[in-house]
């Protein structure tokens, strides 16, 4: 099958026109030939101007700065030599006239995902295109930074810019979108003006049907599973202070925050990837800070990163082998096979290939591997870190349901998640995350979303 397929594609100067489909649609592979990074076999492409790409995985140099990614070859110069105070202050205007301030002076590889997607369209946006091409820009960013993001994006327009927003959520269609085209197996399917159209008839036209219901949650008593008292830790410039909370098996405990207010530190506490202080206790026996992530697995503890491509997958390695990445020492190589195969009947793999490259499979065929890896093999704790970051709505029930599935089996969930709506779907409780403290907690009857949106914005 064509990745593209005859598609028609028309962009206009001073619209937001948004482009839509499943995992593996044919969305990223189009913005990609757009951009002129793709050479097509057939079809033409032509812009008046020039082009910019922010990729869904992102394109920069991760050991050096942040002004250094957004200016490299237009660095501005005293003389001979790079006048750094001015590349500096040229990246912080940048930043504060989008709404995308960042630290000009962090180096990228200690930045969270969130923080290197700024990075990411500063970069392009310091170019000045007449045409922008953004996929999945909105991925990892915080409810509370979308609105000013697309307030970025409609002064863009505003300027006779022609923007092209690749993306699964379906609700920033309707409300930013002019109009939307949507793609399935290759192909266009549909255009609309979004206020000729709704939600629901994309999304039925995205997956060619009626889109599945979440899995229903089953009754559980939830018993004392895991429990930190204390907890402080360090990843990258992620900082987690003095928290305590506990965690049943049979419960899900969704974790609220806006991006960089610890959740990396508190994800790679729990994995052994971060030393930690305090105590933490998984079944009643402690987990010692020096343990590493072979150790964690060991005892049940199954974490889905939120980076896939550097934390999760080797990329140039088949599904086959990355379906047993962290119990290669458990399952023997003959039953390799069978383990892939396991993940891509549960999780809908496409194509359902187990020698297939991971590298070569759409970012949402790639999510699914490294969450039914997570969920393989009866984990007693799962931490799952942003699960449906990129991925279609389909998919993402999908694994939302898988999650409940674990958590009405008898496992513990900590679900770290910037999507409000998913962790009020899934969560038993909710924790919330500010300036690296937990701010506050809620029952699943108790959810008070003004209450949880003021103290996620420090307001104690």
């Amino acid at each position: 099958m064509q990745a593209v397929d005859g598609v028609d594609l028309d962009l206009f100067p001073g619209e937001i026109h948004a482009l839509v489909g499943e995992n593996g649609a044919g969305k990223s592979t189009l913005a990609a030939i757009a951009y002129g990074a793709v050479r097509p076999d057939a079809g033409t492409v032509e812009a008046i101007g020039t082009v910019g790409l922010v990729h869904q995985h992102f394109k920069l140099i991760e050991r050096l700065r942040v002004w250094e990614n957004v200016l490299l070859n237009r660095e501005p110069r005293r003389g001979l030599a790079i006048d750094v105070e001015a590349a500096r202050e040229r990246v912080r205007r940048l930043g504060e006239e989008y709404g995308l301030r960042v630290d000009p002076d962090a180096v990228v590889e200690t930045l969270p995902v969130g923080i290197k997607q700024r990075v990411e369209l500063l970069r392009e946006l310091d170019r000045e295109p007449a045409v922008l091409l953004l996929d999945e820009p909105t991925a990892s960013l915080a409810p509370g930074e979308i609105a000013s993001f697309f307030g970025t994006i409609a002064g863009l327009a505003g300027r006779g810019t022609a923007i092209l927003v690749v993306t699964h959520k379906l609700a920033e269609v309707i409300a930013y979108a002019d109009r939307v085209t949507v793609m399935r197996a290759g192909a266009v399917v549909a255009h609309h003006r979004t206020s000729d159209t709704t939600a629901a008839e994309i999304a039925r036209e995205m997956v060619g049907g009626e889109v599945p219901a979440l899995a229903a949650r089953a009754e559980v008593a939830p018993r004392a599973l895991f429990e930190a008292r204390g907890l402080s830790a360090q990843a990258g410039s992620s900082l987690i202070v003095d928290a305590s909370f506990a965690l049943g098996a049979g419960e899900i405990v969704g974790v609220a925050g806006i991006e960089g207010n610890g959740q990396s530190a508190l994800a790679d506490a729990l994995a052994g990837v971060a030393p930690f202080t305090g105590t933490m206790t998984l079944a009643g026996t402690p987990l010692r800070s020096d343990e590493g992530p072979a150790a964690r697995i060991a005892r049940g503890i199954h974490v889905i990163p939120q980076d896939r491509r550097s934390e999760a997958l080797v990329l140039d390695w088949n599904v086959r082998d990355n379906a047993v990445l962290g119990r290669q020492r458990q399952i023997p190589f003959a039953r390799y096979g069978e383990a892939a195969r396991e993940i891509i009947e549960r999780f809908d793999v496409r194509p359902p290939d187990s020698d297939a490259i991971v590298g070569m499979l759409s970012g949402g065929n790639q999510q699914k591997i490294v969450v039914g890896r997570a969920l393989a093999g009866a984990p007693v704790l799962v931490v799952a870190y942003q699960p449906t970051r990129g991925i279609d709505i389909g998919a993402a029930i999908l694994v939302q349901s898988r999650l409940i599935e674990a958590r009405n089996a008898g496992a513990g969930v900590l679900l770290i998640s910037f999507e409000l709506d998913e962790i009020f779907a899934c969560a038993d409780r909710v924790l919330v995350l500010a300036q690296g403290r937990i701010a506050g907690e809620f029952s699943r009857d108790g959810i008070d979303r003004g209450r949880i949106g003021s103290l996620m914005a420090g307001n104690a």
